[in-house]
């Protein structure tokens, strides 16, 4: 049996344009792709012979298995192992998310082999298993060339060059936001501007490539803001990654290693997996800490059949989403998709930078065209 932390859930991604993305490359033959040419080889070898990479079937669409900091575990002959869903419910031995997760069966041509599991090493059927596909829903926008998102970074910072730096933070869920003079408010909300920021944070580990940005493009301010700010640009990079991601979807640790994989994403301190492959690392992070949320607060301008143009109720975006609320006044009460004490809740390495921004993602949600809640500045 194998033990795995559980990655997220996602839903069937049917969209040619995702297939073979993978920089390590892929199995199925597609000389037709639209996939950029600056994200590696579409086609891995094995040896001397074929045109497969063993370490890299299905990985590049699958929830797989990986150790605590995002790599793949390779099975005996070198194949990545996708998780067992039954109808888009990870397969544990307890039937629930807690337990231990199995793997589907891999044959020895690295082909999924549907309705069997492996129980340790032995090879076992199991009615309705199978894998299941990494939804990327508006990441996939990292997919497009690369004067795209070089172009999407300089009008990110040319719609923050013009608030005052002095209001400069991270909104209520994780986003860039600042004030203008004339009092208006500047959010970065762009999937694909957001999607420009994280590959320059990730990729410089921090804010030198936004810096040196800010100064071809004339805005010293800003230079001056982000080489100072104290906010962990991990934070920033987290909250960058679930603005660009779909509003009603989770982000989880598959999505981001595939999505670091369209730009070949590693960063300045890359980990090896046992196949020799390059990651970006993250087992620097151990920043989260879900008690930040207690320090944003949201307002409700409808309670209990109340309405008014200020906040009745304010509440803070931890109780909101963490505690139960008995007399909750209205709606439902919204959730994080774990709870602290939940077995697959992570703080540190991959695990806990995948949790942040989805923890931000939730909260996007929530909030998300509805009127009736404000952020409490």
């Amino acid at each position: 049996m194998k033990t795995v932390t559980k990655v997220g859930l996602g839903l069937l991604m049917m969209s040619l344009f995702c297939i073979g993305c993978e920089r390590w490359g892929g199995r199925i033959d597609n000389p037709d792709s639209d996939r950029p040419t600056d994200v590696g080889p579409e086609y891995g070898k094995r040896g001397n012979k074929g045109s497969t990479d063993k370490g890299t079937v299905y990985g590049d669409l699958l929830y797989i298995l990986r150790d605590a900091n995002g790599l793949p575990i390779y099975n005996s002959d070198g194949f990545v192992q996708p998780l067992a869903f039954v109808n888009g419910v990870p397969l544990t031995d307890d039937g629930t998310d807690e337990g231990v997760q199995y793997v589907c069966s891999v044959n020895e041509e690295g082909e999924v082999e549907l309705n069997f599991i492996m129980d340790g090493n032995e090879r076992k059927p199991y009615e309705g298993a199978g894998p299941l596909e990494v939804e990327f829903g508006r990441t996939s926008i990292f997919r497009a060339p690369q004067r795209v998102l070089d172009q999407a970074i300089r009008e990110a910072l040319n719609g923050l060059s013009e608030v005052d730096v002095t209001t400069l933070q991270l909104d209520f869920c994780g986003r860039l936001f600042g004030i203008r003079p004339d009092l208006s408010e500047k959010t970065v909300d762009s999937p694909r501007e957001n999607i420009a920021l994280y590959q320059s944070l990730i990729e410089n580990e921090g804010y030198e490539g936004i810096c040196d940005i800010c100064l071809e493009l004339g805005y010293e301010h800003l230079y001056e803001f982000f080489y100072n700010w104290q906010e962990p640009w991990p934070h920033v990079a987290a909250g960058c990654f679930a603005a660009a991601n779909d509003k009603t979807g989770t982000v989880c640790v598959d999505k981001i290693q595939y999505v670091h994989s369209f730009k070949n994403l590693l960063g300045l301190n890359q980990l090896t997996d046992d196949n020799g492959k390059l990651y970006f690392n993250f087992s620097f992070y151990n920043g989260y800490d879900r008690n930040r949320w207690k320090e944003v607060k949201l307002g409700f301008l409808v309670w209990n059949g109340l309405y008014a143009t200020e906040p009745i109720e304010e509440i803070s975006v931890y109780d909101l989403f963490e505690t139960s609320i008995a007399d909750f006044g209205y709606g439902q009460q919204p959730s994080f998709t774990y709870h602290s004490e939940h077995n697959w809740f992570k703080t540190d390495n991959i695990g806990g930078f995948a949790q942040f921004a989805d923890d931000c993602n939730q909260i996007l949600e929530y909030v998300h065209d509805d009127s009736n809640i404000v952020w409490v500045r």
